[in-house]
């Protein structure tokens, strides 16, 4: 058994060495992981921040792409990561809000296994249509539903998804007759949504305004409760009185639990300056995201807030995987 000085003089190297390692920080490059396929518009947002982290902290912010299971995989691989600053995951409110409420068993706890960094930014959820739709605005879709012999269909990024909850919420508070088509990304839920496969589909922004725009697609509401600055034109379900609804796409950057604080505090910075730098901020919302930092509290106690708000959401629509 060590001696009391022994054990007094490992804590005294132990507080001496733990501030200047954090005061190096960062003495090589970062990976920044991110649960989707590149591409997307998660994979956009992150590359875009990452460079701006970069400049700010010395090194470079390598960007890794680990799609799977809804963002699962790179959670639990984050999760397990050394908690020392250098591993770093784009979480959204799949990860840290929706997952661990319809999953069984996720493999993290959105509490306990991150170090919340800085929130990054959001994007709204549309709901569109063909052109050539009979219908305005996604008041009078739901209405016209309950005469269709098989509803309206609608197609979505995939089961338990924001989009997906959303719409489910709108259709209970419209008595809609609803049938749900998952779909695993925006391309094949817009060509079927196209082609005539489904009535109307529930996308991000993101992905559809360039084609809106176009007259390509037709906005039928903004499933958030106040319209969004990036495209004015088009309402809210709530304007429609289709429903009492306010949800979205978000996304932060956290760090494995245990994290130092002073890296934290590094990394937040870092993130925050990014998000302030004009170009960056006019490059996200180009592609209709809007940029939006935070300090690490105001994370957390946004994505609590968010698990109450979609814990309600699911018990009162019954959404459930199987």
């Amino acid at each position: 058994m060590p001696s009391i000085r022994a054990v007094l003089a490992t804590l005294l190297i132990v507080s001496a060495t733990a501030p200047a390692a954090a005061a190096e920080f960062p003495i090589r490059p970062l990976s920044l992981v991110v649960p989707f396929a590149a591409g997307g518009t998660t994979d956009l947002l992150a590359r875009t921040v990452a460079a701006g982290m970069s400049k700010r902290l010395g090194q470079t912010v390598v960007v890794i792409n680990r799609p799977g299971a809804g963002t699962v995989v790179a959670a639990q691989s984050v999760a397990k990561a050394a908690p020392d600053g250098y591993t770093l995951l784009v979480a959204s409110n799949a990860t840290l809000a929706i997952n661990p409420l319809l999953m069984k068993d996720v493999g993290y706890s959105p509490i306990d296994s991150f170090s919340y960094v800085s929130l990054l930014g959001s994007v709204p959820n549309v709901v569109v249509a063909r052109p050539d739709a009979p219908w305005q605005t996604l008041a009078q879709a739901l209405d016209q539903s309950r005469s269709r012999p098989k509803g309206l269909s609608y197609g979505s990024m995939g089961a338990g998804t924001s989009n997906h909850i959303a719409m489910e919420l709108v259709g209970l508070e419209r008595s809609a007759a609803l049938l749900h088509v998952p779909y695993k990304g925006s391309a094949p839920a817009l060509v079927d949504l196209l082609g005539g496969n489904v009535d109307t589909v529930v996308d991000t922004l993101a992905a559809t305004l360039p084609q809106i725009r176009a007259g390509k697609l037709k906005a039928l509401a903004i499933l958030s409760a106040r319209r969004s600055p990036l495209a004015q034109e088009i309402g809210t379900a709530r304007e429609q009185g289709a429903g009492d609804v306010d949800l979205y796409s978000w996304f932060g950057i956290v760090a494995p639990a245990g994290t130092p604080e002073p890296v934290v505090e590094q990394l937040n910075a870092s993130v925050r300056a990014a998000l302030a730098d004009p170009a960056i901020a006019a490059a996200l919302r180009q592609a209709a995201i809007e940029p939006s930092g935070s300090t690490p509290w105001e994370f957390a106690a946004f994505a609590r807030e968010q698990r109450d708000i979609y814990a309600r959401i699911i018990e009162r629509t019954g959404i459930t995987l199987n």
